[in-house]
């Protein structure tokens, strides 16, 4: 899959082109310098789930990308590479944060006699 030729057949303004084509560019960046770091090569997945668990890579991320915060950059991401949104990863990932946040709630367990 070519990004560069999806956003050369589509119907967006050249400004909107524009920004996806530095988003683009920014991700690969990142994903070469991350890939450098961690020594080994990585897929879009492994990417999202370096970036999702490590936020030093987050903020870099987010700065590399031109975008004004970290969610926005995923949400970015996600749309830019639907793939990742069917993947079991991806899933697993989001799951695993959800259960961080509602872990504090475990104690609050209701049984009903």
């Amino acid at each position: 899959m070519d990004l560069y030729s999806d956003l050369e057949n589509s119907n967006a303004a050249p400004y909107d082109q524009m920004i996806n084509e530095e988003f683009i560019e920014g991700m690969l960046k990142a994903g070469s310098l991350i890939s450098i770091i961690e020594n080994k090569k990585i897929n879009t997945t492994t990417l999202f789930s370096l970036l999702v668990e490590n936020p030093s890579y987050q903020q870099f991320f987010t700065e590399i990308t031109s975008c004004s915060s970290f969610k926005e950059a995923l949400k970015y991401m996600l749309y830019m590479n639907p793939s990742l949104v069917k993947s079991k990863i991806t899933k697993s990932l989001v799951r695993k944060n959800n259960g961080k946040s509602k872990s504090a709630n475990k104690h609050r367990k209701t049984y009903i006699q």
